[in-house]
């Protein structure tokens, strides 16, 4: 939205949102704080609801459980069939006709099994003998004569609930116990059919021995209560827990208590996924209506915004435009307010700022063109101090244009490229004439002299602004592909491209000029050795250039030859390798 770029529109815009967001944050922690609570206090009612119901399903059951006990053991035939487990097992489960998810233990005196059963008949799933269950706890207490009943919880191999008393036979004597049961996880998943909730049993040190919850019994031990959380579960008092695992819940807990005897605890489950589901729905909802009413308050915040802004908007437009360089341009005067009159006066501020520019850059254009023929004019005179180097910067400069347009050079680049091949040597007039025009090689100490004539340059020319780009282009015109050149030693890509294409172009030149040490060389010699030297001395990419643009400065030095009146001889080219090599 453009109007929303300035602080105009914002303070426009601002303090309607800020209110409509105030109003509906407010109102919806509020509405949602209420409702929420209302939710949860519904929802713990329900949980009370549910764990009373648990506890009585579960007194039921083991009050289930005793009647049975009694009716095994009201009869004669239990202890007619003692002694004969075959027949044991058949009167077992006949007895159990309508109860097919009871288990029956008998056990002799010591503790060992004669048969165990569940269910009846077909329905028989498990029947077992043998097993040692004397450590069942409370089973030896009874045996010893210590009670006449017993109720307990066996873990192995499902944990069950038993109720059990002696059998005695005839004459009075004891022939064993029986001991009647269910399994737990049965009892759990009867409870959660029933009140569609997940049940969990726990034994008296609070540790898991069944729950219906969706949890791998590797994952029980997380689930066990602690003994403060024991502590607080008594015969009048529950406690609430709070539940990840299969979920987020709450758990009830209650005591598991079977005629006085503390079997445990048992945990009444249920799910706060549905709550959390409807309260996130609810915000949901009020969060729609919030937003809703801050678009709507955004909108006529814009509208507002737009119709106050817009003068100000193309006002700031055309500053834009003015400020680009648009000096012709003109803002259109829309209103008749203070806006209006503001426009008119940037409109005559512009038309001045017009004239005054156009000014400047003329005298400015004179300027630099006055820097330009002064530098030039003492490049003219470094080359008027050695005649052999005549026109050797114009003829540089028509090289290394034409190589850096063969390269894909653009008009920028290639217009600093030809201020470098004017300039590049301007550093010699710190040169002394002794060296500059010694004929035959320069002794080391010479040629040291001699290689600082591109520093000498940039410092000459440094502080032109408008020479900035030339001026690394003079700094490394002598430097070598391999990094053997001079003043800095950079190599490859290190070397800037216009200082790659000048060092092509001067090599070239001073080749096939006339020198004071010996006559110009053709143009085949010079291309063998600009081609020995590429990957060494030059970029090879350049001398590639050099190559495809051979026949355009072959016209260039022939007409050249022709204007000067030498002819190139075909000798040594040993004064162009002290020129060029450097190091």
């Amino acid at each position: 939205m453009p109007g929303f770029r300035h602080p105009l529109a914002l303070k426009i815009v601002l303090p309607f949102a800020a209110l409509t967001l105030a109003i509906g944050a407010v109102g919806t922690l509020t509405a949602t704080s209420q409702l929420s609570a209302r939710s949860q206090e519904a929802f713990d009612n329900q949980l009370i609801h549910d764990g009373f119901v648990a506890q009585s399903m579960v007194q039921a059951s083991d009050a289930d459980r005793r009647a049975i006990l009694r009716l095994l053991t009201a009869g004669p035939g239990l202890s007619q069939n003692w002694s004969k487990s075959p027949a044991l097992q058949a009167w077992l489960e006949r007895a159990l006709a309508i109860h097919p998810n009871v288990v029956v233990e008998t056990v002799d005196p010591y503790g060992r099994e004669i048969v165990g059963v569940v269910g009846h008949g077909a329905m028989a799933d498990t029947v077992t003998q043998n097993r040692d269950l004397s450590g069942w706890p409370g089973l030896p207490y009874m045996l010893a004569g210590g009670s006449s009943t017993v109720d307990m919880v066996a873990a192995a191999p499902r944990p069950a609930v038993f109720s059990g008393q002696p059998v005695r036979s005839a004459s009075g004597g004891l022939i064993g116990a029986v001991l009647v049961g269910d399994y737990l996880d049965d009892r759990a998943a009867a409870m959660k059919a029933s009140l569609h909730d997940d049940t969990t049993y726990y034994d008296i040190n609070g540790q898991v021995l069944s729950t219906s919850l969706g949890v791998a019994p590797g994952d029980w031990p997380a689930l066990g209560l602690d003994p403060s959380t024991r502590r607080r579960v008594t015969a009048t008092s529950v406690v609430e827990l709070s539940r990840t695992s299969g979920g987020p819940a709450t758990e009830l807990i209650s005591p598991w208590t079977v005629h006085g005897s503390h079997l445990g605890y048992v945990g009444t489950i249920a799910s706060t996924a549905g709550l959390l589901a409807d309260t996130n729905q609810l915000r949901i909802i009020l969060v729609t209506l919030f937003l809703a009413g801050v678009l709507f308050t955004l909108a006529i915040g814009i509208w507002l915004a737009r119709r106050i802004i817009r003068p100000v908007q193309q006002l700031v437009d055309a500053t834009r435009l003015v400020s680009a360089g648009d000096l012709d341009h003109r803002a259109v005067v829309t209103t008749r307010d203070e806006i209006g009159e503001l426009t008119v006066s940037f409109n005559q501020m512009t038309e001045s700022l017009k004239e005054k520019s156009a000014s400047l850059k003329a005298t400015m254009t004179q300027l630099q063109d006055t820097y330009l023929m002064t530098i030039e004019a003492l490049a003219a005179a470094v080359e008027a101090r050695d005649p052999y180097t005549h026109g050797h910067t114009q003829r540089v400069e028509e090289y290394a244009v034409i190589m850096a347009k063969a390269l894909g050079c653009d008009d920028a680049e290639i217009g600093a490229l030809r201020r470098a091949s004017v300039l590049h040597d301007i550093g010699k007039i710190g040169i002394e004439d002794l060296i500059l025009r010694k004929q035959g090689r320069l002794e080391p100490d010479e040629e040291m002299r001699m290689q600082r004539h591109p520093i000498i340059g940039v410092e000459m020319l440094k502080g032109i602004d408008f020479l900035d780009p030339v001026l690394p282009l003079i700094r490394h015109h002598h430097e070598r592909w391999d990094g053997n050149g001079y003043p800095d030693q950079l190599g490859s890509d290190e070397i800037p491209l216009g200082a790659r294409i000048l060092a092509v172009a001067d090599a070239l030149d001073a080749m096939t000029s006339d020198r004071s040490y010996r006559a110009a060389r053709t143009f085949e010699y010079a291309k063998t050795e600009i081609l020995k030297g590429s990957a060494t001395h030059f970029d090879p990419e350049v001398v590639t250039a050099f190559i495809k643009s051979q026949r355009a400065i072959e016209d260039l030095l022939r007409r050249s030859a022709e204007d000067e009146g030498h002819h190139p001889a075909a000798d040594d080219l040993g004064g162009w390798r002290l020129h060029v090599v450097g190091r």
